[in-house]
């Protein structure tokens, strides 16, 4: 069974959450965020655990808008991301948790983000 090369939005938007949750969880845990090494193996991990396709445009404009939006959601979500509680938007198995409420906020607002900036 092949995978399209192209996700929607709703996968884009998830791809982009685990991104951005990635960069939160790096940051609270060195005080750094993901290299550039570690957001591409991130991607690979999220297209591969979710059986999607994405071409190299894809990976790299929903990998640098990533940083950004970490940056932006570490300064208004404050307490939510404060040291400790990212990692509780993880499952098991590096899975987000979207029965999260923090976690559904941050894929609302990756969302809002795409749709907002003409990536839909």
């Amino acid at each position: 069974m092949s995978n399209p090369l192209n996700l929607d939005l709703r996968a884009r938007a998830e791809l982009l959450t685990y991104l951005v949750v990635s960069h939160l969880l790096a940051r609270q845990m060195t005080g750094e965020w993901l290299s550039v090494e570690h957001l591409v193996e991130s991607t690979t991990l999220w297209l591969k655990t979710n059986g999607g396709g994405a071409d190299v445009m894809q990976r790299v404009m929903l990998s640098t808008r990533a940083l950004d939006v970490a940056r932006g959601l570490e300064q208004t979500l404050g307490p939510a991301v404060a040291p400790g509680s990212v990692t509780a938007l993880f499952c098991e198995n590096l899975r987000l948790d979207f029965r999260s409420p923090v976690a559904r906020d941050i894929y609302q607002h990756c969302l809002t983000h795409l749709v907002d900036s003409g990536c839909f």
